[in-house]
């Protein structure tokens, strides 16, 4: 037997619900536009039901069924998808300043540092300063030039790796020892570090690249689910504070130690008068420094833009930061000439 002080609350309760949901429909102004063709939703989950692991499959039957412009719902988020070239020119190319911005889920939110972050920054003066400082400061043609000797160097250990791996007649995986290449091009001219290190530092932030990667690209309930956003019931919230705080002690060490090498070095370099050639965090560093600038920047934003997220070779198709690779490339290297008189030049 329900007690009847339970059913009097559970009354009010729903009656208060109704009410509410009345009130605001009320005061919602209506609109006029027409939403795209949409298949059958369920309560709460909305279309995805109809989604599969390879979305763009799912994506290309939906539009055979209801054209080209669909409309779908996941959970309480709304999206509307664009099935073929022309359409998407028009979303991408002839209103892009329209859908330039990018919703944030909460691991990105929480890893990135908020709002500080560029690559997931709505179009705004900061985006627009950053985008500006990108391709003049940390992209120029003379920075690059500067970085040119550290590319060279690279590549020749990587030719050289080769050339020895083919007198052993060892096999090698290029699609990995391309991405090793590539991976320390890239944090040598950001950071002068050797991201294939064996050191600890090189294990801890690769530990914590592969770490951010995974948990960019799962699927979170609370992230598409309205009632959820406040409940971490896959404990993501958790994961993404857990890894947010081992970056950021690692990012702030880097930078301190950088800060502190920065101070020695004026003091080497006002005595032979010889400047070295400053990576991205120095370039950052100076820039922050400044105080004539646009936007302010703080040092969330110097360790927001030195975090890059790289996931391990595989051949899934999920979300993430990248297209899924194929199948490795593994061969053994026949070398037909020397390469070491052409890497000594």
């Amino acid at each position: 037997m329900i007690p009847e002080s339970l059913l009097l609350v559970v009354s009010f309760f729903l009656c208060a619900c109704l009410f509410k949901s009345l009130f605001e429909r009320r005061k919602k102004p209506k609109t006029h536009l027409k939403l795209p063709p949409s298949p059958p939703a369920l309560p709460i989950i909305g279309h995805l039901h109809l989604l599969k692991p390879l979305i763009h499959h799912a994506f290309q039957e939906l539009s055979l069924r209801y054209g080209p412009l669909i409309y779908l719902r996941i959970g309480s988020e709304k999206f509307i998808v664009a099935n073929t070239p022309s359409l998407a020119k028009e979303f991408l190319k002839t209103n892009e300043l329209t859908y330039s911005s990018r919703k944030m889920n909460m691991a990105i939110n929480m890893v990135t540092y908020h709002n500080a972050t560029f690559a997931f920054a709505p179009y705004d003066t900061y985006w627009k300063f950053m985008k500006k400082l990108s391709t003049t400061e940390l992209l120029g043609n003379r920075i690059l030039q500067q970085f040119l000797p550290i590319r060279t160097r690279l590549v020749h250990e990587f030719v050289q790796t080769l050339f020895q791996k083919s007198k052993a007649k060892e096999s090698v995986n290029l699609t990995e020892s391309l991405i090793r290449l590539s991976n320390n091009v890239i944090s040598q001219m950001m950071l002068s570090i050797t991201s294939s290190g064996t050191d600890s530092q090189a294990e801890q932030a690769r530990a914590l690249v592969r770490e951010v990667t995974q948990i960019f690209g799962e699927f979170n309930v609370s992230d598409f689910i309205g009632f959820c956003r406040n409940l971490d019931l896959q404990g993501f919230r958790k994961r993404a504070l857990d890894i947010h705080k081992r970056y950021d002690s690692l990012l702030e060490k880097i930078i301190c130690d950088r800060e502190e090498l920065r101070r020695e070095s004026k003091v080497e370099s006002f005595e032979d008068g010889e400047e070295k050639v400053k990576d991205f965090l120095d370039i950052l560093l100076d820039i922050v420094e400044q105080k004539d600038l646009e936007v302010e920047l703080t040092r969330n934003h110097v360790k927001s833009l030195i975090l890059h997220g790289r996931g391990k070779i595989n051949m899934d198709e999920r979300p993430g930061l990248t297209a899924p690779r194929a199948n490795d490339l593994i061969c053994i290297p026949v070398a037909r000439l020397d390469p070491t008189p052409f890497l000594q030049l």
